[in-house]
């Protein structure tokens, strides 16, 4: 490209060059051959008044002017015949062009000829001619034509220099791009494309850009995605493995209940999976509704019972009467709780309280356990904590701002998760629930 840009720009300098040089190197070679006969001409007609009084008289003519510039001056009689200075013995063409009457004559070839006559009062008593060679002229000429050439050579020098820098200002953008696209290829996806100050070029250079982001944030959820996927599933198959070794252990039993419940949480499993790659691919899990507190509290803290009671803990929930619906899509919401949860049964102790309040405009669900909260210095919600906090409720903090709420650490010892969610309009019905 950069070889193209100083070829297309050099052809166009010559080019350009030539059509303004030339002809004007040719014009000012006629204009010095114009002024070349001018001069000869007015030299003939001094010569040819100085020897008009002899020519009348019949007398000798002894001297021509010399103009000492290699100028071949010559003086004719009526017959054409030479009779002084430098030129043809006998009359040339123009000469007797001059002597029957038709008039000065001027020729322009290897010479310069400049022809004039020498009028008595009533003929034509002789001729003046007048001659210089051109290549005289063109001598004179060399310099200015020397000149010209070495400004169009400073021209195209020029040219050619300011063509590299723009070909360097336009290719460096692309070549950059070309590396960063490499670099893309080989999976770094923090590649960024800097402004060029070209709008073509930085118009590709956002677009790159904005491509290697999307990819970027598209592997990253890839990845979370597998990080998520582990920690959401480990306390649904956690419940499922405690109900089938239950039901192992106690073989006379009917199995119809153990069945069910085994059914139903690899339908629970299901629908993590399912709500994980939905999030995953930067869509909503489903869409808002208006939700009880009480029945969602309830539908999550089911199956987190059984391993708290297996672990000897309690699991309790408070709604308070009167509260608005939530508007909430309920299977974010549920993976919101079911990560609080989690994380208060790997990582709290005692018992663990599930609490519905009126915010104002918004609905409080707060998740308490007896434990002492996150290690001093920590961020709960940093993904790559050492303390097994992080995956968990990042994601729930991600789902609880998708879902327009906010998730924090109200209290930290004895730990209190708050999730704050929209509420529905006060014109509208509260749902009414008591403790559970």
């Amino acid at each position: 490209m950069r070889t193209r840009i100083v070829s297309l720009a050099l052809i166009a300098a010559i080019v350009a060059v030539a059509l303004f040089g030339v002809p004007l190197a040719v014009g000012l070679a006629r204009y010095a051959l114009d002024d070349e006969a001018a001069t000869l001409q007015r030299l003939a007609d001094i010569t040819a008044s100085s020897v008009l009084n002899a020519l009348a008289h019949d007398e000798a003519v002894t001297e021509l002017p010399d103009p000492h510039d290699g100028t071949l001056l010559a003086l004719y009689d009526d017959d054409g015949v030479r009779l002084l200075g430098s030129g043809p013995g006998t009359a040339d063409r123009q000469v007797d062009a001059v002597l029957n009457g038709v008039g000065p004559q001027i020729v322009q070839g290897e010479q310069v000829i400049v022809t004039v006559p020498v009028t008595g009062e009533h003929e034509i008593i002789g001729a003046v001619r007048a001659a210089r060679p051109s290549s005289t002229v063109y001598t004179s000429l060399v310099p200015l034509w020397l000149g010209m050439a070495g400004l169009a050579a400073l021209v195209v020098g020029a040219v050619s220099l300011i063509a590299r820098r723009q070909a360097t200002r336009l290719a460096q953008p692309l070549e950059d791009l070309a590396g960063l696209a490499s670099r893309l290829g080989d999976g770094d996806f923090s590649v960024r494309a800097r402004p060029a100050g070209v709008p073509e070029v930085d118009a590709v250079g956002t677009a790159f850009t904005t491509t290697a982001g999307r990819l970027d944030e598209l592997l990253a959820r890839e990845r979370a995605f597998a990080a998520e996927a582990s920690h959401q599933l480990r306390t649904p198959l956690a419940a499922l493995r405690l109900r089938l070794e239950t039901a192992a252990a106690q073989p006379a039993r009917d199995l119809g209940p153990a069945v069910v419940g085994a059914l139903a949480d690899a339908d629970r499993l299901d629908a993590i999976v399912e709500d994980l790659l939905a999030l995953a691919q930067d869509r909503h899990v489903d869409r808002v509704t208006a939700l009880n507190a009480a029945e969602v509290l309830a539908e999550v803290a089911r199956p987190h019972s059984a391993l708290l009671a297996a672990a000897g803990r309690e699991l309790h929930i408070e709604v308070e009467p009167g509260l608005p619906v939530v508007l909430a899509s309920r299977s974010a919401l549920g993976q919101v709780l079911a990560v609080l949860l989690d994380n208060a049964a790997l990582h709290g102790a005692g018992r663990v309280t599930l609490t519905a309040r009126d915010a104002g405009d918004a609905i409080a669900v707060d998740v308490a356990d007896e434990g002492s909260g996150p290690p001093t210095g920590t961020d709960p919600f940093d993904r790559t904590t050492a303390h097994g906090h992080g995956i968990g409720l990042a994601l729930a903090r991600r789902l609880a701002e998708d879902q327009a709420g906010r998730l924090l650490l109200s209290r930290k010892t004895p730990p209190v998760f708050t999730v704050y969610l929209r509420a529905s309009l006060p014109s509208e019905n509260p749902v009414d629930s008591a403790p559970v």
